[in-house]
């Protein structure tokens, strides 16, 4: 990842670069190359010398008159100066330490992105397999679900087969209770009919027995009666 110290060094740089385009109320300038020059208290060489300038000295601009400029130091101080002494660019040494500077952050930057480009690269290749192990889980649970679809459709297919059957049985199971029943009262009927068959060969049996013993009492008295007439004859 770019860091924040690059960051501000190729900024840093930039600003120094393209800092003569820029537009703004207070320009800056640089003092071209030359052993030294003199600031002057006014427009013009017998005006006060306020400070001597080397060359490469960043001054900001105040105002412009003819061939003469005010500028202000860093120190504050400001004067006149011989506008032809001055420059829109900063010295060659400082414009090739910027680009030095932003040849370095942009190298860092490059590498910064190289390696952010690995990192997420193997990022990526972990997310596909990543992918691809919760695709063939996904399909595992899928077809594991289709199995178990089939499992109950086949439970409840043999159930409705069963419950078929349990109605069917219900069914002839009412019929036989039915027919049960029906065996029941005509067997209660046989009974009833055999017991008074019973009842009528008993009173059969009662009234033969009877009639023997009647007509062996009424022999008995025939006879009796035969051996007394007999008797009174003699």
């Amino acid at each position: 990842m770019i860091t924040n110290k690059g960051v501000t060094t190729a900024l840093s740089a930039l600003f120094l670069v393209t800092l003569v385009s820029a537009s703004a109320a207070a320009q800056m300038l640089w003092v071209k190359p030359s052993t030294e020059i003199t600031m002057r208290r006014g427009q013009g060489t017998d005006f006060k010398i306020v400070a001597v300038i080397k060359d490469g000295t960043p001054v900001e601009l105040l105002n412009e008159q003819d061939e003469w400029a005010q500028i202000r130091l860093e120190n504050g101080k400001d004067g006149w100066v011989l506008r032809r002494y001055l420059s829109d660019l900063p010295p060659l040494d400082q414009q090739l330490e910027a680009l030095q500077q932003e040849k370095d952050a942009l190298t860092q930057a490059n590498l910064d992105l190289k390696q952010r480009y690995d990192d997420l690269s193997d990022e990526k290749e972990q997310i596909e397999q990543d992918l691809i192990a919760q695709r063939t889980h996904i399909e595992e649970q899928f077809n594991a679900c289709i199995g178990d679809r089939d499992t109950i459709n086949n439970q409840y297919t043999q159930l409705q087969a069963d419950t078929t059957d349990v109605i069917k049985t219900k069914e002839e199971l009412g019929e036989a209770r039915t027919r049960i029943d029906s065996l029941e009262k005509e067997l209660s009927r046989y009974k009833k009919e055999n017991e008074r068959l019973n009842d009528n060969q008993t009173l059969k049996w009662f009234l033969a027995g009877g009639g023997v013993l009647f007509l062996g009492w009424l022999i008995g008295l025939i006879s009796r009666k035969s051996r007394k007439k007999r008797s009174s004859l003699l």
